[in-house]
């Protein structure tokens, strides 16, 4: 069933105790000396999603993770979902398996707060401002980066709550190479990816092919029949180096999907377990990256983005939704004495096409818009002292202007701990449904929801061993709520939400640990009460060891209850507290050939991420790689 975005006290007491006491297994700082960037594989980690140009992840002013695909073939997470469920600052709610309707809050923010790219560019649909999980196949992702904290005077709208960038596959060593992977799991679950990369002299080719399909389970808790789902996709990129002077890079990707569902509603507005939907996505993009002399680049972009979705309800046509974002870029980056200055633009167009019983495309008063945004940053580092400010103004055919901005300043108290802080403000574009739905109840007067962000941090970086400590307030006004009998959209709700991040990890030649635990307080300002689906308090330990050709690896999940509507009276509830336990094993039998398996949920815990949806029971998953 679809959901409209929700906003989520009560306590998982003994799974999240259990999880915070396992902090004690993180190690003590092992000397006063500090950690040079040469020596540390987080220092040396360059990201390029917190300001648009590469930096060390240790010179970004916020909050950060880098996962790379080694982390992500060590975890043998099947979904985008499953990688990010309880990392730091981060919440998923799924109302059932695999294709299910998914929602990700970051900072205790909505799950339309949080900005998803795809090699730099915008992928939610134009319709409901949302990412649809399903459509981000993990099998052709290289690394993701995730910045907690906003990100609108960079980006523009939406990146309230912060950004997720996911970076795809691409050639990295000399030659050709290969691997297909084949997998296996309960619930008639295959997965089945070939990835092939060619590197000569200044060229690069990658292709990535897979397929998933699961029998999957009942995505209601009171029905009876199971809810499978199919992934198929695509991912073809192209880069080539002009000498020195500059690089282009050309991608395309397509994924289709085909999935069940429950609770759907036909014409007579009769409930249903009968309920299907098709989804298909396409990315274009391209850039041209020159370098016009030592201290000056220019870079140019090009991106499209077409999504469609079909739904069956109870048999019949439910309708269609398609969707386009064209988007085009210019930015110019300055490396100079005094700091690194970038200057851009961009400009995005997004149309909307539906028909069926429902709606036609005749019944959006609108179907299209577009939108202008100009921008700058300034990085300084002198000595000891680190300085981050941009500023961006966005203009919108719809909703009007917006302003935002954002400072932030660090210094290294040794060299090898930094204190900092930082505030922002953000905004949230109204989606084109919000403004222009065709049941008669969209509301093209709405306001952009804006938000300020501010946040202290400290992070202690050790040989081998790292600690880091985040505390964060963030203010959002003019929510969009849907009031009324026809459940208008109109600007009214506040939110606040207080919140301290702590990670901390080690990281020696056979052990690795890692811990993120984050408390918060998502509150709703007009009635005092937790926001919906967020917990107060949530935490993932992650503990690998390799030995000789083995590695074994284990993930304990925790979170608090959760605020919620009761899925059959939609009176207010809570979904319980839960603790998860998950086990994985790698064996490189030869050069060429690797197997790995995994048991999720251990001990079969029975527990709910929306009220009246099932999660995962025990599942049980193994593979082979092969590499040519």
């Amino acid at each position: 069933m679809k959901h409209n975005n929700t906003r989520g006290r009560a306590s998982a007491q003994a799974s999240f105790t259990l999880v915070g006491s396992l902090l004690l297994l993180t190690p003590p700082a092992v000397a006063a000396d500090a950690l040079t960037t040469d020596s540390s594989e987080d220092l040396d980690t360059v990201q390029v999603t917190a300001n648009r140009i590469p930096q060390l992840q240790n010179d970004v002013l916020a909050s950060t993770d880098v996962i790379t695909r080694d982390e992500i073939d060590r975890l043998q997470a099947n979904s985008l979902v499953d990688l990010l469920q309880s990392r730091n600052g981060i919440e998923v709610a799924r109302s059932g398996p695999m294709g299910s309707q998914t929602s990700l809050f970051m900072r205790g923010t909505e799950s339309d707060h949080t900005l998803i790219l795809v090699n730099g560019q915008r992928v939610a649909n134009s319709a409901d401002g949302l990412a649809h999980f399903e459509f981000l196949p993990l099998a052709a992702v290289e690394r993701v980066e995730i910045v907690r904290g906003p990100r609108a005077s960079v980006y523009g709208a939406d990146a309230i709550g912060g950004v997720i960038n996911l970076i795809t596959r691409g050639g990295s060593e000399v030659g050709q190479h290969a691997e297909v992977t084949l997998r296996a799991g309960s619930d008639g679950t295959f997965r089945q990816n070939a990835q092939f990369s060619s590197v000569e002299d200044d060229t690069r080719l990658s292709a990535n092919l897979h397929h998933d399909e699961s029998d999957g389970f009942s995505a209601r808790d009171t029905g009876s029949e199971d809810d499978g789902y199919e992934a198929t996709g695509a991912e073809l990129r192209l880069g080539h180096d002009f000498g020195q002077q500059a690089t282009l890079s050309l991608g395309v990707a397509n994924t289709e999907t085909d999935y069940d569902y429950d609770d759907c509603y036909d014409s007579s507005f009769s409930a249903s377990e009968d309920c299907h939907g098709e989804g298909s996505q396409m990315v274009l993009d391209a850039s041209l990256l020159t370098h016009l002399n030592p201290n000056w680049d220019m870079t140019v972009s090009v991106a499209r983005t077409r999504d469609e979705y079909e739904n069956t309800e109870a048999g019949s046509d439910a309708g269609r939704v398609a969707s386009t974002r064209n988007e085009v870029g210019l930015r110019h980056d300055f490396y100079t004495d005094l700091g690194t200055l970038s200057l851009g633009v961009d400009h995005r167009e997004e149309s909307l096409d539906a028909d069926g019983p429902y709606f036609t495309a005749e019944g959006y008063s609108v179907d299209s818009r577009y939108a202008t945004g100009v921008y700058g940053s300034w990085h300084l580092q002198q000595q000891r002292h680190h300085v981050t400010t941009s500023l961006r103004y966005d203009d919108d055919n719809r909703y009007g202007h917006q302003m935002t901005g954002g400072s932030s300043y660090a210094y290294d108290l040794t060299a090898a701990q930094q204190l900092g802080a930082s505030y922002s403000s953000a905004f949230k574009a109204p989606n084109l449904i919000d403004l222009y739905s065709p049941y008669g109840s969209g509301n093209p007067d709405l306001d952009a929801e804006t938000s300020t962000t501010a946040e202290l941090f400290w992070r202690l970086q050790q040989h081998h061993w790292h600690l880091g400590l985040n505390a964060f307030q963030t203010d959002i006004d003019n929510l969009i709520s849907y009031e009324g009998v026809d459940f208008s959209p109109i600007n009214i709700d506040r939110s606040r939400i207080r919140g301290v991040e702590l990670s901390s990890g080690w990281q020696g030649e056979a052990l690795s640990v890692n811990l993120a635990m984050t408390w918060q307080d998502p509150e709703d300002r007009d009635t005092g009460e937790q926001l919906k689906r967020r917990a107060q308090r949530f935490a993932r330990l992650d503990a690998d060891y390799a030995l000789d050709d083995w590695s074994f690896g284990a993930t304990l999940r925790g979170s608090a209850s959760r605020s919620d509507t009761d899925a059959d009276t939609y009176t207010d509830t809570r979904t319980a507290g839960y603790g998860v336990v998950d086990l994985r094993t790698s064996w490189q039998v030869m050069p060429n050939v690797k197997l790995s398996a995994k048991l999720d949920n251990v001990f079969d815990r029975e527990y709910q991420l929306v009220n009246g949806y099932n999660t995962q029971g025990r599942y049980v998953e193994g593979g082979v790689t092969f590499f040519f």
